[in-house]
């Protein structure tokens, strides 16, 4: 025997084969209230007018905060500036003296190490020479001497 049995007779709607009447979604009688769309909506806030005074002054007020922390700014480097100048002497005199015993101190390990050659004299230029002016080149024209540097 089949497994799959077939039905008898055609199951369309609530018997039989014709259908029975469709059920519509109908206004009530007298229809539908009528719907409102009117804007019936609270004032949206502020004016344009307010928003544009309010951001102006919003503006004004942060630039002149930012000026008044710049010349702030600008006074106290003004006040470093002129605290480094007023200790500029000082710190001068000091490297100087600094400079003076470092050059005191090489003289004297050179006049140690050097103390055996004859004629040698401790901290004493090492360049015997006079001054000699750099060669005149040859063969460049007058106009372009100033860029290789030599002199006429």
């Amino acid at each position: 025997k089949d497994a799959i049995a077939m039905p008898s007779e055609p199951h369309v709607g609530s018997g039989g084969l014709t259908p029975g009447a469709p059920v519509q979604d109908v206004p009530p009688p007298g229809g539908f209230k009528p719907v409102r769309y009117s804007r019936n909506l609270p004032k949206g806030g502020p004016s344009s007018l307010v928003i544009a005074l309010g951001s102006a002054a919003l503006f004004t007020f942060g630039m002149y905060k930012v000026i008044s922390a710049n010349r702030l700014r600008r006074s106290w480097f003004r006040e470093e500036k002129d605290i480094r100048l007023a200790i500029l002497p000082f710190l001068t005199a000091e490297s100087d003296l600094q400079q003076q015993h470092i050059k005191s101190t090489l003289t004297q390990k050179e006049a140690e190490l050097m103390a055996s050659v004859p004629g040698w004299e401790a901290g004493a230029s090492v360049y015997h020479s006079r001054y000699m002016k750099p060669m005149e080149k040859i063969g460049v024209p007058q106009s372009q001497k100033s860029i290789f540097g030599a002199t006429s």
